[in-house]
């Protein structure tokens, strides 16, 4: 059955003009800030490959209220049901996905080139607000072709919205009842009506149902596939009003309708439903994932949809616990304004296990290093004591760039549409190209003075009682050998650079070269390089004010707050 190769949206909600193109991608997961259109792809694929033929729309459904341009939703689908590439259906319409990702729509294009068939469906709705459904294709002095609500049904589209509770029954039009074989449920008898209601259960509870025994097993094993048991499922009546029709026999859990079920256990139900319908092929629509879900569940939903490879998945999230188990290329960025997609990078896969959120954010500093995370939590938390935005009230998170992926990281974010800005050190010499070829694609680059890592340009401006404060913080997380070897360390950086020795009284005798020891020792021993380690000397500079901001480090702290506000 068909899937999704890309779609094209035209005055409709939030979008003037948008178009994206997926290619042969079997699992789709779009992110975007709220707003920023993820709903709106999804619906507009749904209508598209509707087979409803009634569909409602208003004139808030025009991009800006403009009623003079007609909304268009174009879906281009590969994996068509050959019965629809027949010559006498839509096989004059075929188009041809190449393996470069372009669609051509020459019919002299042979699928045994590498090309792949399409059909391009296109909705369109003027102000009469009717909206009308054709096959197109861009070759010159060809009209399109209407396609039926039937056959629209063929593609197996399906859409997990909140409204699901009448998938549970088993009348006609439902997906439930699209599982029942064609010659099955024929000759049954007729209801009793009103005043015969509870005999009319006792006769359906004791009828032979025999032939929906098999779809309801098939529900029951896909459903326990995504994590929910509903072994105990049957079918009966459903007493939700008095009248008396084939949508009351629907599924239970003993004696209680499945309608009744939470919202996430009835997400999951009714996507096994649709699962089975797909299980040939097909596409499902789901936004929000993880609504209604544990984050367990919500993992193994994820994890489950993407190693169905017979249906294509595309979903939505908002959640943290749901793309830490995608890879990073599953991901679609949604940018409110912009007219197509960012695909994520796989260079991101590293940020995407150890900083998840940052994928949802505006605006992402990539920090060199976890020392570089936690001071930038020390100046959020100095930001909010005296009154400016939390950062994440901004929509600015803070990412771990792992030392030497950190530029990598970084031009990854900016691909994806990312504000990005690098914080880093100026300690090694192959870096600093890098650095300014990052500079040269709007990056903001916030480092330390010429040949200075975080430790030595901490040292060399922090106040010594600051100093103090940090060396007293150290020696109290170190045992007593690591002191020795920590002091030792100093002693030899001293010795070796001007024949200076440590006294017993040391910690009161500032000087250049006993700063620059200091800060050589703290960065080789790794003094701070865990992330609650970099946040405490962070305080150190911000909420005990011990750090001029004249200095180099006070420059720093004084860029980094200007960029989360420059948003």
């Amino acid at each position: 059955m068909a899937k999704i190769e890309g779609i094209r949206i035209s005055n409709y909600r939030g979008f003037r003009e948008f178009e994206c193109h997926f290619g042969e991608t079997n699992f789709i997961c779009l992110i975007g800030r709220g707003d920023s259109g993820k709903s709106t792809i999804l619906d507009s694929i749904d209508k598209a490959l509707s087979s409803q033929w009634n569909l409602v729309f208003h004139d808030t459904d025009f991009h800006n209220g403009n009623l003079e341009k007609p909304i268009e939703l174009e879906v281009s689908v590969y994996n068509v049901p050959e019965e629809l590439l027949l010559d006498e259906k839509f096989g004059l319409y075929i188009r041809f996905l190449a393996k470069t990702g372009e669609i051509l729509d020459d019919p002299l294009a042979k699928e045994t080139d590498g090309s792949t068939k399409l059909l391009t469906i296109r909705l369109s709705v003027d102000k009469s607000l009717e909206p009308k459904w054709c096959v197109i294709s861009k070759r010159p002095y060809q009209e399109d072709k209407e396609i039926s609500s039937k056959d629209r049904a063929k593609l197996s589209i399906f859409s997990i919205t909140d409204y699901v509770d009448r998938h549970f029954s088993w009348s006609k039009g439902n997906p439930l009842y699209s599982l029942v074989p064609k010659n099955a449920g024929q000759g049954a008898d007729e209801r009793p009506l009103l005043d015969a209601l509870r005999e009319a259960k006792r006769k359906i509870d004791n009828s032979d149902f025999s032939d929906l025994d098999e779809p309801l097993k098939k529900v029951i094993a896909t459903a326990k596939g995504f994590g929910i048991d509903i072994k105990d499922a049957s079918t009966t009546i459903d007493f939700r009003d008095l009248t008396v029709n084939e949508g009351k026999v629907s599924l239970h859990s003993g004696s209680t309708p499945f309608r009744l079920k939470g919202k996430g256990s009835k997400r999951l139900i009714s996507l096994a439903i649709q699962s089975e319908l797909t299980n040939n092929g097909g596409t499902i629509l789901i936004d929000e994932l993880e609504q209604g879900l544990e984050p367990d569940r919500a993992q193994h939903l994820a994890q489950s949809l993407k190693c169905n490879s017979n249906t294509q998945s595309i979903i939505t999230t908002h959640s943290r616990d749901v793309i830490v188990e995608l890879d990073a290329t599953d991901i679609f960025r949604v940018k409110k304004g912009q007219g197509s997609l960012f695909r994520l990078d796989k260079q991101l896969q590293g940020v995407l296990r150890s900083n998840p959120e940052a994928f949802f954010c505006k605006s992402v500093i990539v920090c060199e290093g976890v020392t570089e995370v936690g001071l930038c939590r020390a100046l959020n938390q100095s930001r909010i004591s005296i009154n400016k935005p939390n950062s994440a009230f901004l929509g600015v998170r803070f990412a771990d760039g792992h030392g030497s992926e950190m530029v990598e990281y970084a031009n990854a974010f900016n691909a994806a549409g990312y504000r990005t800005c690098l914080y880093c050190d100026s300690d090694e010499p192959n870096v600093q190209e890098k650095k300014t070829a990052v500079e040269a694609l709007g990056i903001t680059v916030i480092d330390c003075e010429y040949g200075l890592s975080f430790e030595k340009q901490l040292f060399k401006d922090l106040e010594w009682q600051g100093i103090k404060k940090l060396l007293k913080y150290r020696i109290e997380e170190l045992d007593q050998q690591g002191v020795e070897n920590s002091l030792q360390a100093v002693e030899n950086s001293l010795q070796a650079k001007c024949n200076i020795t440590l006294n017993d009284n040391w910690m009161d005798n500032e000087s250049i070269e006993l700063r620059s020891a200091i800060g050589e020792v703290a960065g080789s021993k790794k003094w701070f390089k865990r992330v609650d380690h970099g946040e405490f000397a962070g305080k150190i500079c911000l909420i005990d004010e011990n750090i001029p901001s004249s200095t180099g480090f006070g420059k720093i702290l004084s860029k980094l707050s200007s960029w989360i506000d420059n948003d």
